[in-house]
């Protein structure tokens, strides 16, 4: 008797754990390019980044379709590279969503993504020097889990910095714990575990942009497809709905949506959290404005302003890794700079990270 309630208990939990396998992520009936706040011309584009097209097991088409259920505007590709690989995705528009082009190489612990490739790479290049070979093809590099570089030096001259990646974050656990939290708990609660502030990778973040400019992004990996009693997990019309990168651009094409992450106009969501489809942080001293990524000078009446499109239980502006200043159950928060650094938002919903801003760097 006691066996079979036992199994009917784990049956119960089960189905309720799987029965829903898509996150609540609260999308608009149709998408909408919302206008970027404070920026006029220019639009909040969301979109995924380091996206293995191969390990999916489905073709451009078919992730194209995905995305687009999922209101996304565009998506980097990031197979990983074989010496004399010349396939790196069809750059461009495919099914209304525009694909960048591109591949990762192996790299002292982690990857460097090539964003915009189309040509090969020489095999066995310095870091310096593949990172060079991916500018002379006007592509950028993106340094993927910092945390995992044998050095610093091996991603010190990269575009941008992937501090946040699902699939790390999915590694970074037990197979038996992602399993039973599978097993017995809804898909929201599931993806709740992955995210996890990504402290070691922030710290390198606040670390380099103390001395440079570089972009803030999040990833997102391979996908899992983790098989749980004939429910799955970790799947890309999961992943696409849990975690995005926003670019702020005046259009969206190719040119200027890379030239948003070059220039660090963008920022991540969490959207299982709350769907975002606009965000600002910006600062401004009388007719001078400047948005995330940007410089600004110190002078009278500098300010820092994040709005955001909903409330959060926590909003903190950090100036290089450290906090200085904080809002609870807000949707804005102003501060007056009085010295220089990179300054950043964080906003936090049920203890987990909801949005993460690139910084305005105070000069």
């Amino acid at each position: 008797m006691f066996f079979q309630c036992l199994v009917l208990t784990i049956a119960a939990l089960t189905f309720i754990g799987c029965s829903s396998p898509l996150p609540s992520t609260e999308l608009p009936p149709a998408r909408y390019i919302e206008s970027a706040p404070e920026f006029p011309g220019f639009h909040d584009y969301r979109g995924v980044v380091d996206l293995p097209m191969k390990t999916s097991g489905m073709d451009q088409s078919g992730i194209a379709d995905l995305a687009k259920t999922s209101q996304i505007d565009f998506i980097f590709l990031a197979d990983r590279v074989q010496p004399g690989d010349t396939d790196f995705g069809i750059g461009g528009f495919t099914n209304d969503i525009l694909f960048i082009s591109g591949g990762a190489f192996d790299v002292g612990g982690s990857q460097i993504i090539g964003a915009n490739l189309h040509e090969p790479i020489k095999p066995n290049l310095t870091p310096n020097d593949l990172i060079a070979a991916i500018h002379d093809q006007g592509g950028l590099a993106i340094a993927a889990d910092p945390a995992r570089f044998a050095s610093s030096e091996d991603y010190a001259l990269a575009d941008a910095m992937e501090v946040y990646n699902d699939r790390a974050a999915w590694l970074a656990q037990s197979p038996t714990t992602l399993y039973f939290r599978a097993m017995f708990f809804g898909t929201d609660h599931f993806l709740t575990g992955l995210d996890a502030r990504p402290d070691a990778n922030l710290a390198l973040y606040d670390r380099m942009t103390s001395g440079a400019r570089v972009a803030m992004l999040a990833g997102m990996g391979a996908p899992d497809n983790l098989s749980v009693l004939g429910a799955k997990v970790g799947t890309l019309p999961q992943l696409f709905l849990f975690c995005t990168t926003h670019l702020i651009a005046r259009e969206r094409n190719t040119a200027p949506i890379l030239e948003a992450l070059r220039l660090g106009h963008s920022y991540v969501s969490f959207d299982y959290l709350g769907y975002v489809g606009a965000f600002a942080f910006f600062a401004h001293a009388g007719d001078t404005i400047a948005m995330m990524g940007d410089e600004i000078h110190v002078a009278p009446g500098l300010a820092l302003k994040t709005v955001l499109p909903a409330p959060a239980d926590r909003i903190a502006m950090l100036q290089d890794g450290a906090e200085v200043a904080s809002a609870n159950n807000a949707t804005t928060l102003e501060f007056t700079p009085k010295s220089p650094g990179a300054y950043r938002i964080e906003a936090y919903r049920s203890g987990k990270v909801w949005i993460l801003s690139n910084p305005i760097y105070v000069r």
